[in-house]
């Protein structure tokens, strides 16, 4: 599914979900195919799923948006691999 489709099916609230299919422009993530993973009513409970997940498994991509956004506005970082 894409994210209009996400945002029609669960409107208002916070979902955790992969990217399954997505690629980059000009420094920002976009993603063409997501796979929900759940939804809440908290924001702090999808990130603290999301911590649990990514603990585990830190290769998938996953990400937390709330579906009143029109649009994913995904920047993307880059990471020296130093950690202080």
């Amino acid at each position: 599914m894409n994210w209009e489709t996400l945002r029609n099916h669960f409107p208002d609230q916070w979902v955790l979900f992969e990217a399954i299919e997505a690629h980059s422009d000009n420094g920002r993530r976009l993603v063409d195919r997501i796979a929900l993973i759940n939804q809440y009513a908290e924001g702090k409970d999808a990130l603290n799923e999301y911590k649990l997940i990514h603990k585990t498994e830190p290769n998938r991509e996953l990400y937390v948006a709330h579906t009143s956004k029109t649009e994913l506005n995904i920047i993307e970082r880059k990471w020296l691999e130093v950690r202080i």
